[in-house]
């Protein structure tokens, strides 16, 4: 069997996780395509990949393109997903996938109504770690759940300098910590447990009330003593849920919590 084609949208931080993630799994990785078309130029010969695409248009274009990861900020997956969907290409998109339900549910149509394999790679799943929990609690070792709690906490945006594309909601969406590893929280709950949430209460908060205007790439921090601009997405948040089972959990979020890089 050929190995796959695939083109990876997107080239910061998860890009090169993607990369990796794709050469272990026996795929052929055809080209990249970036913020601009030099940026693409210089991974590609960085990565050692044949094509640097000047945009989505070009790789959904490019027929030796099998699977199409796109791994670009969040306002751009409706679009690129779309566009590879329709193109017949098989997609494996960054969460969130979509900044809206409504672009989430017509993504999530458009890959059933074209029979595509689409997918939000929750990678939590696969560490052994939790594969065993899944197990354990399926077999019916540790009897029925009565409660369920947790939470995951960062502190990489606690210095008001601090500023990044995913706190403006126009590029990251109306939701930020929440969507961002409250979801990871979520599927890992709900992968390890069997049990789907139906029921939600939460409460949002924003505590750096202005950040920096400057924003850094990913996961980097602006220089301190720029300009300052309002901050409308949340920095915290607590919600609690059911599940189809009637178990309840409970689950805490936060990207200012001093001195958990990243503790779920």
């Amino acid at each position: 069997m050929p190995k796959p084609g695939i083109a990876i949208v997107g080239t910061g931080m998860i890009g090169a996780v993607h990369r990796r993630a794709a050469l272990l799994a026996g795929a052929d990785i055809r080209g990249v395509a970036a913020s601009s078309p030099q940026r693409a130029r210089d991974v590609a010969q960085a990565w050692g990949v044949p094509r640097a695409y000047r945009d989505i248009e070009e790789v959904v274009a490019d027929p030796q393109v099998q699977v199409v990861h796109v791994c670009t900020p969040n306002h751009l997956h409706r679009p690129m997903a779309q566009a590879a969907l329709e193109a017949g290409k098989h997609v494996v998109c960054e969460k969130p996938l979509a900044t809206t339900l409504e672009d989430a549910r017509a993504l999530a149509a458009l890959a059933a109504a074209n029979a595509l394999v689409a997918t939000v790679p929750f990678v939590y799943r696969y560490h052994p770690v939790v594969r065993e929990a899944r197990a354990r609690i399926a077999h019916g070792e540790l009897g029925p759940l009565h409660l369920i709690h947790g939470s995951y906490l960062q502190d990489w945006l606690l210095d008001p300098a601090s500023n990044n594309w995913r706190v403006d909601p126009a590029l990251g969406g109306a939701s930020r910590v929440f969507a961002d590893i409250g979801s990871h929280w979520c599927d890992l709950v709900e992968w390890v447990s069997g049990e789907r949430f139906t029921e939600v209460s939460a409460a949002f908060d924003t505590v750096i009330a202005e950040r920096s205007t400057d924003t850094g790439q990913s996961f980097t921090t602006a220089a301190a003593g720029g300009a300052m601009q309002a901050v409308t997405s949340e920095d915290v948040a607590a919600a609690m849920f059911r599940t189809g089972a009637g178990t309840l959990a409970s689950l805490t979020v936060s990207q200012v919590s001093a001195g958990r890089h990243n503790r779920l």
